[in-house]
């Protein structure tokens, strides 16, 4: 398999290139340029996580000109809805937070105690005041790493964590997420790093527009909101990350960047190997619920039908799922 057609490096991900060996040896890992550590490998899924969910958020509060996503209240509520079932990372300890520029704890998936609670002047238990770092990150850059102790849901300890916030700018709140354990003897090569971030990003969207379903009745309104949750959405360094959604009867509910799509069913659509792609799509969402699959499809940046692999997983309680993957050059 040839590399994916994306640059790693804008998923801040820094790879430290050191003296060569000058006598025959086991080299570490890290020494190989093109190995990406666990530790830069989790700040990209949880960077870019942050990222997708503010986009999405903001791309519904701006356009909420009237109407329950207009009132604060209820844009609260739809947070809480939307982050409370969401978990990442194989140990699950990966979960979402919202907070207002003014340190108001907005929603949170883990403790949803804090809820309501005024955040600015608490520290850790090393009596450092994060919150504080958080808001003037989003406030004047608008994204931004801190680190600090917090409790661990899958230990239940207090435990040194990394997270990364980005604002949501139309209602004056910001979202964060971060994570507590890495493997620091682990590497990966760029192929893996791009799609553990697919995989990561793409289950968290399934989870996060299930929870949104909770609070919308209406099937078209469901659709719509869909749409205009990944509209705006944008990953990779050259932007060629982004999400699609299908029913399970191949018509197209959303797509990320060709809205052309959006409503026609694609049953019999072939790629240009002969692989009928959303029957074979649908065929794993209904199957074991998520899975990859490689396939040939338009590529937003070359324009061409370049070779893609993308990972999908089932919006739970639907008959929709969720994808999203990468280009790889020919």
């Amino acid at each position: 398999m040839n590399r994916p057609a994306i640059l790693i490096s804008s998923l801040i991900i820094t790879i430290f290139i050191m003296e060569s060996c000058t006598t025959k040896c086991d080299c570490d890992p890290y020494m190989d340029p093109d190995l990406v550590s666990e530790y830069e490998l989790k700040k990209s899924v949880i960077s870019t996580n942050s990222t997708n969910f503010a986009t999405g958020f903001e791309s519904v509060f701006a356009n909420a000109k009237s109407g329950s996503f207009a009132d604060s209240a209820y844009a609260a509520q739809l947070c809480q809805a939307i982050i409370e079932p969401v978990r990442f990372f194989t140990d699950e300890s990966g979960y979402f937070f919202v907070e207002s520029y003014n340190a108001w704890m907005v929603a949170h998936a883990t403790k949803p105690e804090l809820i309501g609670t005024y955040r600015y002047n608490i520290t850790d238990i090393n009596g450092k005041y994060y919150v504080h770092g958080m808001v003037e990150a989003v406030k004047y850059k608008g994204y931004g790493f801190v680190d600090y102790y917090f409790e661990n849901p899958t230990t239940g300890l207090d435990t040194k964590k990394l997270a990364f916030v980005k604002s949501i700018p139309a209602v004056e709140f910001f979202i964060g997420t971060g994570f507590y354990d890495y493997v620091p003897e682990k590497y990966y090569v760029n192929e893996e790093v791009a799609m553990k971030i697919v995989e990561n990003a793409t289950k968290s969207m399934a989870y996060g527009l299930s929870g949104g379903f909770s609070m919308i009745a209406d099937s078209m309104e469901k659709v719509l909101f869909c749409r205009q949750f990944i509209d705006h959405i944008r990953f990779f360094d050259n932007q060629s990350g982004y999400f699609f959604i299908y029913d399970f009867n191949c018509v197209n509910v959303a797509h990320g960047t060709q809205k052309d799509l959006q409503g026609q069913n694609l049953y019999n659509y072939q790629d240009s190997k002969g692989n009928y792609v959303i029957r074979d799509l649908v065929a794993i969402a209904e199957g074991s619920g998520s899975g990859y699959y490689q396939y040939y499809w338009n590529n937003p940046i070359t324009g061409s039908e370049d070779a893609k692999e993308a990972y999908i997983e089932r919006i739970p309680g639907t008959t929709y799922f969720i994808g999203s993957g990468i280009y790889y050059e020919q």
